[in-house]
This record gives C-alpha cells, sequence and structure tokens, in this order.
C-alpha cells in the first residue's frame, strides 16, 4: 500500500517533510539506543501538526515500516510504543508487520528481536569498558 498525505489535505511536500523529520525523530532515540513514544516522536514534527495516536500519525509511521522494509533494515518504528500502560506498539505496528510478510506466533518476541536490530543497526556503538591487564613481573 503505497501512503500519501492528500488524505489529510497534505502536499507531497508536506508529508514528505513530515515523514522524514519523524524518521529522525525515531533514529535520535535509536542512535540512543532507547525506547521513545508516540508523543514524543508527534512532538518533533513541524512541517504539519500531528496528533499522538492520531491516523496521520499511524500513516506516517506505516510509510516508515515500508521504506525500511524496502531497504531491507529492521523494522525501525519497533521503538515508538505507548507512553504508560502496556508500553509496546500499538496493533497496528503488529498489522503492518504482517502486511510487510514478517510471519510470527509470539508478537512480544517479534516485537523484542525488531528492537535488538533497530538497535544493532542504528544505535551508537557500544563503548567497552576498559579493564587494565594485570601488571606483569
Amino acid at each position: 500500500m503505497r501512503r500519501h498525505g492528500s488524505q489529510f489535505g497534505l502536499s507531497d511536500e508536506q508529508w514528505s517533510a513530515a515523514k522524514q523529520e519523524l524518521r529522525t525523530a525515531v533514529l535520535e532515540a535509536a542512535y540512543e539506543r532507547r525506547m521513545t513514544c508516540y508523543s514524543e516522536v508527534a512532538a518533533k514534527v513541524s512541517a504539519v501538526h500531528v496528533d499522538a495516536y492520531s491516523a496521520l500519525l499511524n500513516h506516517l509511521l506505516g510509510a516508515i515500516l515500508e521504506d525500511e522494509q524496502r531497504g531491507a533494515r529492521p523494522l525501525l518504528t519497533a521503538i515508538v510504543t505507548h507512553k504508560s500502560g502496556d508500553l509496546e506498539p500499538g496493533p497496528g505496528f503488529y498489522e503492518m508487520a504482517r502486511s510487510l510478510g514478517h510471519t510470527f506466533d509470539d508478537p512480544l518476541s517479534f516485537w523484542a528481536t525488531q528492537v535488538q536490530d533497530v538497535f544493532k543497526t542504528h544505535g551508537r556503538p557500544e563503548r567497552r569498558r576498559f579493564t587494565p591487564s594485570p601488571a606483569r613481573p
């Protein structure tokens, strides 16, 4: 399904700008190896007004998932979750993953794997603690 902003009254330029700003917000969290929430990433979009939990945000996140799939990258939006409650992505994440050809019996295991893959792909390299070797005589 090719997503576009016209159903929300957005021009192609507004749609592209909003999608890029949203992707950048998610990538910033991924680089920091942390989860983020719908309200946090929605607030970082300035090209158009995007409410957390809105149809527009859902469609933008879906478009990002499609782009990531085409680029053979892990599902970047796996790290975008509810701010409270179950602290998981909404059902649309799993529906979209299945529509892109992912198969899984255990949604939580699938999600956890995607989160780890996102952090491996987009996260800053983990610092290794320096452990000095024992002094040699």
